[in-house]
């Protein structure tokens, strides 16, 4: 068994996804996330610039303006009626029993004595004088003075007396008593007894301060900062209030390297996922259109490093729409397939997310704008539509950031119309960029664009011109198997661009020697004088001519292998044949008789086989006499000739794709040689016109 070499296909892109897979980490483990968990003290200077990468609640901000409304709420109290009572009952008390002892004082007792028997029964201690202005009052005056006295209180206790106010309280009920027309005395006397009566009659109302403050903090709204708001810049000192503020939007690391560690080596799990999803998706399958070419993993492979090593460049722009990523799946749909964008646009979204630390906005954005550019991108193929494209990739983009942000952000802002603009400038250039670029694409890794081989199907191309005029016939038959390859081409999705163009320059090799060829015989055939082996040295001679010439011209490689395989090993059957007849079988040798190959070895390459056999064979049958209902079963038996003969064994084409070849050949010669109305003769028009005249004489 021959083994195969490193530089296998296979081989070499398991190669170039392990390099692409380290470049990925590398990226992540340096990208924006870890820079923003950098370490950081109090007191200590910031080396960098942070910014919130998402919109977030200040909880350090709006928790400081909370306790600012809940400390504004003042003392609230509550009356306290049975304080107030016991007070107004010390009062009513104190006269009632003052004037109890007053009625008993016994004949012959002095004053002072009587003051100081009554002194240790009453709560207030009276001054002889005191005594004396209150005993020389009247039933009526002494009823009187006590409800002074009461009303006071009364009016004292209404306006609320609290712990703090009870020494204000006490000044007030002097100068109200000072106001009343009772001697001095006695308003002392009132004095002294409402001040050791008053009591505070408002106490706090715990539960009452805690709702009210409750209220203030609920009525607080949450301060956010804004995605992209500057927490802290460069140069500047490091607060408690900043650090709480990093450290809340985790920002910064404040236990150990395992905050770090976790996501990057979660990122790796993930990246490893998708790389082993793309993988799979290459080489699991066995349609054709996902096995690329060692020209197209290169390209693939340098377009996702650019891709990875600009967003880890521009890891801390303020906004991640001035990061051109859909340059990833227009250069891909253009250069590579459609499909293929599509899928890796999803993945190269993915790893983005984890390069850039972005959030869901960035994905869903990326996701958008990446897939609409994948598909509409095909159309700037054609020079007219460059602009109509670029415009049309910028409102995406436009419409997309604006959509995504109103969801993400319920709201509009300023911030957000800044996004939505970038998206759509840089939208306008990358297109510029992606069509400015395709010329290093297809000089370095020998790309095949639509465009560059559109360029190739010029008629002034020199080889083109010279097969008009050197070799009509053969031109001509070129333009009709173009027809049929581009037809059968778009019908089984593959490349219509390459099968036309390689059908164009598929016989360029019969130039050498044109006339050897029948399409451009216009009588005598040299094939007639000479021996089958020199002729079919000539015939198998012009694919090895023709791949020189192309060489020469600097035709695309692609376009060197179709004509180099587009007859691949097939036996040269009419001169095989004629020396069969000559010489018997056992003086032939088959192998003489067979162009030297190889096989084809893509789609293109064996539709562009099949078509030149069928084109030939058909114009001769029709040339014949034959028709189209007979031309469809031999354009079966042409292809299963091909088919028993290997020549097909590597081209990639599956049986059904052989049956939809067929019936697109069918159609093309349909419209090709179609039955067409037969002209009258001169002399069926003169008869006709006697015909007519006769009819005229007889009415």
């Amino acid at each position: 068994m021959e083994k195969k070499s490193f530089s296998d296909g296979k081989y070499f892109s398991i190669v170039l996804l392990g390099i692409g897979f380290l470049l990925t980490i590398i990226c992540i483990a340096t990208g924006s996330y870890v820079q923003t968990m950098e370490s950081v003290q109090i007191g200590s200077v910031a080396t960098k610039r942070y910014v919130a990468l998402k919109d977030e609640v200040d909880t350090i901000a709006t928790e400081k303006k909370k306790a600012e409304a809940a400390a504004s709420v003042g003392p609230l109290y509550k009356h306290d009626l049975e304080v107030e009572q016991q007070s107004i009952s010390e009062i009513e008390d104190f006269f009632k029993k003052l004037d109890e002892m007053q009625g008993t004082l016994r004949t012959g007792e002095t004053l002072s004595n009587a003051i100081k028997n009554t002194s240790l029964k009453l709560p207030v201690v009276l001054s002889v004088r005191q005594y004396s202005a209150y005993q020389a009052l009247n039933q009526q005056d002494k009823l009187a003075f006590q409800k002074t006295c009461l009303t006071i209180a009364n009016s004292i206790y209404e306006q609320g007396i609290t712990s703090e106010s009870l020494e204000k309280n006490k000044e007030q009920v002097s100068a109200n008593l000072y106001q009343t027309e009772w001697n001095a005395e006695l308003q002392e006397m009132g004095k002294a007894v409402l001040n050791s009566a008053l009591k505070a009659n408002l106490i706090l109302d715990t539960d009452a301060i805690k709702l009210a403050k409750q209220k203030k903090e609920d009525e607080v709204e949450d301060i956010i900062i804004k995605k992209n708001q500057k927490i802290v810049d460069e140069g500047e000192i490091i607060t408690s209030e900043i650090y709480n503020k990093l450290n809340a939007m985790n920002l910064i690391n404040t236990e150990n390297a395992t905050k770090t560690i976790l996501p990057v080596l979660s990122s790796i799990i993930v990246v490893l996922l998708i790389f082993g999803s793309v993988f799979l998706f290459f080489y699991s399958s066995n349609k054709k259109w996902h096995s690329l070419k060692k020209n197209e993993m290169m390209m693939l492979f340098t377009i996702y490093v650019a891709m990875v090593l600009l967003l880890r460049v521009m890891s801390e722009v303020p906004y991640f729409t001035l990061i051109p990523l859909v340059i990833f799946p227009m250069l891909i749909s253009l250069l590579i397939s459609r499909r293929v964008a599509l899928l890796l646009n999803c993945f190269v979204s993915i790893i983005g997310c984890f390069v850039f630390n972005g959030d869901v906005e960035f994905l869903l954005y990326f996701l958008l704008t990446g897939e609409f550019a994948a598909l509409i991108t095909r159309y700037a193929e054609k020079r007219k539509y460059v602009f109509p494209v670029a415009v049309c990739v910028a409102a995406i983009n436009f419409v997309s950031m604006i959509a995504v942000g109103l969801f993400f952000e319920k709201g509009y802002s300023q911030g957000l119309l800044f996004s939505s603009v970038y998206g759509a400038v840089i939208g306008l250039v990358t297109v510029i960029l992606v069509i400015g670029s395709l010329p290093f694409w297809e000089a370095t890794f020998e790309a095949n664009t639509s465009l560059r081989l559109l360029e190739l199907t010029n008629p002034n191309n020199e080889l083109l011109r010279r097969l008009m005029i050197e070799a009509p016939g053969t031109y001509h038959h070129s333009l009709i198997v173009a027809n049929l390859a581009e037809t059968a081409a778009y019908e089984i999705d593959a490349n219509v661009a390459l099968a036309r163009v390689g059908a164009y320059y598929h016989d360029i090799g019969k130039l050498k020697y044109p006339l050897y060829f029948s399409e451009n015989q216009a009588g005598e055939n040299p094939h007639d004088q000479m021996e089958p082996y020199s002729s079919t040295q000539i015939i198998t001679a012009h694919t090895t001519a023709g791949v020189q010439m192309a060489k020469e011209k600097g035709l695309p490689k692609v376009i060197i292998n179709i004509i180099q395989e587009h007859h691949g090993t097939s036996l040269v059957k009419f001169f095989y044949y004629k020396a069969l007849k000559q010489y018997g079988a056992d003086e032939v040798k088959e192998i003489e008789y067979r162009y030297s190959g190889p096989i084809p070895q893509s789609r293109e390459a064996a539709i562009v086989m099949i078509a030149d056999t069928v084109e030939a064979a058909v114009r001769s049958m029709l040339g014949q006499g034959k028709t189209l209902n007979e031309v469809e079963d031999f354009i079966k038996t042409l292809i299963k000739d091909k088919l028993d003969d290997g020549q097909l064994d590597q081209s990639g084409l599956a049986i059904s794709d052989l049956e939809t070849i067929r019936k697109s050949f069918i159609e093309v010669f349909k419209g090709m040689y179609h039955n067409r109305v037969a002209y009258p003769k001169k002399e069926e028009m003169d008869e006709a016109k006697k015909q007519k005249k006769v009819e005229e004489v007889k009415q």
